[in-house]
């Protein structure tokens, strides 16, 4: 018989939310990007045609490709970078 694996409920309420949070502060940076009316639903199109996980993740390659074509070094930077 096959072994099952266990399920683990997700963490829900105040601790999780926080938990999360201090992940997210200790290893992102938060920033707004404001696009023209229609652009953010393109973008979220081609993200998707592109096969991306999610559209953050398309937006990140995309500046880390501009920033490598403006500077001709690769962008890094320090914990988790990816």
């Amino acid at each position: 018989m096959a072994e099952e694996k266990k399920k683990y409920p997700t963490p829900r309420g105040a601790a999780a939310t926080a938990a999360k949070n201090k992940y997210r502060d200790g290893n992102y940076d938060r920033m707004e990007l404001a696009v023209p009316k229609g652009m953010k639903e393109a973008v979220r199109a081609a993200a998707a045609q592109a096969g991306y996980a999610s559209f953050n993740s398309y937006i990140v390659a995309a500046v880390r490709e501009k920033f490598l074509r403006d500077t001709g070094e690769e962008m890094t930077w320090g914990k988790g970078e990816a």
